[in-house]
This record gives C-alpha cells, structure tokens and sequence, in this order.
C-alpha cells in the first residue's frame, strides 16, 4: 500500500518488533519528521480533500502555530461531506485557553501544527488515555504555541458502534478516562478569569456531590407580585377570600321541571308525582 502512494506523498513506514501505544507511536513518528508541519491521523478519521491546503494556508500567515478545523461527527462511516451536514453533531469549539484546561474541546485528527522538534513538548507515553489531551496544554503552556480554529469542516470522526478501546475504558470503575483526567487537572491547572487565580474552577471541575445535589435557595415572592389563580369550581366552593362563592341559583318550579322516562335514565325511577329521581338499588 506504501508503495502505491509513492508517486504522490514520500512515505516512510515505521516499523517495530513489538506494538506501540497511541503515545508511542507519535512520538516515533515526530522524531523521524523533517517536514515543516505535522498532521495526526487515526484510523477513525477521515481528511477532507482540502484539510492540508487550508491548515497550511492558515500557518503560513504566521498569526498561529497550530490549527485545527471544524469535525464532523458521523456514527456511520463517511468518506464524503454530506448535502446537508448540519444534521450532524460536530467539534467546532473556538479556542478557549482556559476552557481547555477544563475539557479536550480540540479533536486530534483535525489539527496541524507547526514541527515541534526545536521544542521539548512530546507525547506522554506513561499516559494511556488522555495523552492529546495533554500534548495540547503542554504545546500551549510550555511551547507557547497560539491556536486557531478555521471556519470550515475539514475532517471527519467516527464514532461507530462497535467494540474499542473507548468502550472497552468505560466498562471499568473508575474509567481510565478519570484517572487520566484527574492527572491532567493536577498538571495543569486551570486559571479562573473570574477570580484570576490558579486553581481548579468552581463549579466546573467535578464538582462535589452534595453541592450538585443542593438546590438554590428559591427567593419569597411579594404578595403583590404573584399572580392570582383562575377561579375553578374548587375554588368557588371552598375559598371565600379573593374569590366570593357564587351565588346558589334558584330552585326550579314544578313547571320548569322535566319528566325524565326510563329511556332518558334507566338507571333510576319515577317514585314521585314531581318526578324526583332515585336510583334504583339491584338486590
């Protein structure tokens, strides 16, 4: 297959004895690039014919050192944009340094950076879930790489049902993803803009159970500001306050009385010349 693409890319094939982890495997693979920028590709993404060209377009501006484009998520497999892609969940956050801290809000097979060999960022390979995450915030906060975000989708991200190395994390407790998680917070701080203070953002960082549970506290609303409720029939019969009872009406004469046969009602019977009704006992 390397062979076949000869012709249009120089590839190289990196082979090993034994299998690599994600964090190695990257790292192998930076330490043998010479090219000016790197692109990271899973087997669950799909580049877009014009991915490369608008990254480099945007790198060479010189106005960032990484850029990422929009992702398309698709739970079947796609190697073509949609007509109509807006149906389709996607990760195209505008890059937010501090919400980084918080969350990966970045995909990895969407992003191109600038060669990190002059610098001393690489993957964390003791790190088995989580490392791109973590190679993102090293880039940021060590390397002082800037982040871009283009305005097109460029790539496409599987998430198809099947067996993996995600679904196979999430079987366990605690996930491996926690773990990782809880790594990355300690590594990397985020800083509140509110406060502008380093430390773990309240409310955002896995909050504590109890707190998520407590409800606010709800305000008492003024007399005067609430709204009256609509008389109903429970109302007009049991309140006397804002709601006056209605007046009784009037008993019926003996002319305006109905005679009711037994076809009208077959549940009961004429006992009376007023033709009052009673309903008839079984029995």
């Amino acid at each position: 297959m390397v062979t076949g693409w000869q012709h249009e890319l120089p590839i190289t094939l990196l082979g090993t004895d034994q299998p690599l982890r994600v964090s190695h495997a990257r790292n192998l693979a930076l330490s043998h690039a010479r090219g000016e920028h790197v692109a990271l590709l899973d087997d669950d993404d799909v580049f877009l014919p014009h991915h490369l060209a608008d990254a480099a377009d945007a790198l060479r501006d010189g106005q960032a050192d990484a850029v990422y484009g929009q992702a398309l998520v698709s739970h079947t497999w796609i190697e073509a944009l949609p007509r109509t892609p807006h149906g389709l969940p996607r990760k195209d956050c505008p890059f937010d340094a501090v919400f980084l801290a918080v969350a990966n809000t970045i995909h990895t097979g969407s992003l191109v950076i600038r060669n990190p060999a002059s610098t001393p960022v690489r993957f964390d390979e003791t790190m088995t879930h989580c490392g791109d995450w973590d190679f993102l915030l090293a880039l940021h906060h060590t390397a002082g790489y800037r982040f871009n975000r283009l305005n097109t989708i460029t790539c496409i991200y599987h998430q198809l049902p099947r067996p993996g190395a995600v679904t196979s994390a999430y079987q366990r407790s605690p996930t491996p993803f926690s773990r990782a998680q809880t790594t990355v917070y300690q590594r990397w701080p985020a800083q509140d803009r509110r406060e502008g203070v380093s430390g773990v953002v309240p409310g955002v960082r896995r909050p504590d159970r109890r707190a998520r549970r407590r409800r606010p506290a709800r305000r008492p609303t003024p007399v005067g500001a609430r709204r009256p409720r609509p008389p109903c029939h429970v109302h007009r019969r049991t309140r006397t306050g804002p709601y006056p009872p209605r007046p009784a009406a009037p008993a019926p004469g003996p002319a305006e009385r109905r005679e009711l046969s037994r076809a009208d009602c077959p549940g009961a019977v004429r006992r009376h010349p007023c033709h009052e009704l009673t309903p008839r006992t079984t029995g």
